[in-house]
């Protein structure tokens, strides 16, 4: 898969597990006209920092995706109990651990490997103040 900075971002599409609820195809696209952050091949130790930081993505305006090559009875098994309230994807053929910012447009505005969550974190609060978000906002 490739990302292009200022490009479109690609089309995603894959069974989600989401706590609570059943397997369900979701798509990146579905969430256009928010802030997403897309965490690709996510650990458990990234899925569960990212937890832990939901709400502060949230009140950024931003929502959570991550994805996984694993399949969707695995990734159900293992986050049934933990505190995970985004979709992760199922099956998403990208196993580096990168992290990809797309804007309400669905134009893709950071790409980077991910060293830590705290760090997109800060990354998306960059992005967010800038003046192309300031004309998002217009």
């Amino acid at each position: 898969m490739s990302y292009v900075i200022d490009g479109v971002a690609p089309a995603l599409a894959a069974d989600a597990f989401v706590r609570g609820e059943g397997r369900r195809p979701t798509s990146v696209s579905e969430f256009r006209g928010s802030w997403i952050v897309v965490a690709f091949a996510v650990r458990s130790a990234d899925v569960l920092e990212l937890a832990a930081l939901e709400e502060a993505f949230a009140a950024d305006g931003a929502l959570v995706l991550a994805t996984t090559p694993e399949d969707w009875h695995e990734v159900a098994h293992r986050y049934a109990g933990e505190p995970v309230r985004f979709p992760i994807l199922t099956q998403v053929a990208e196993t580096r651990r990168v992290t990809m910012i797309v804007d309400p447009l669905g134009i893709v505005r950071h790409v980077g490997l991910r060293r830590s969550v705290r760090e997109t974190l800060a990354v998306l609060e960059e992005l967010v103040v800038s003046p192309v978000a300031a004309q998002l906002a217009a």
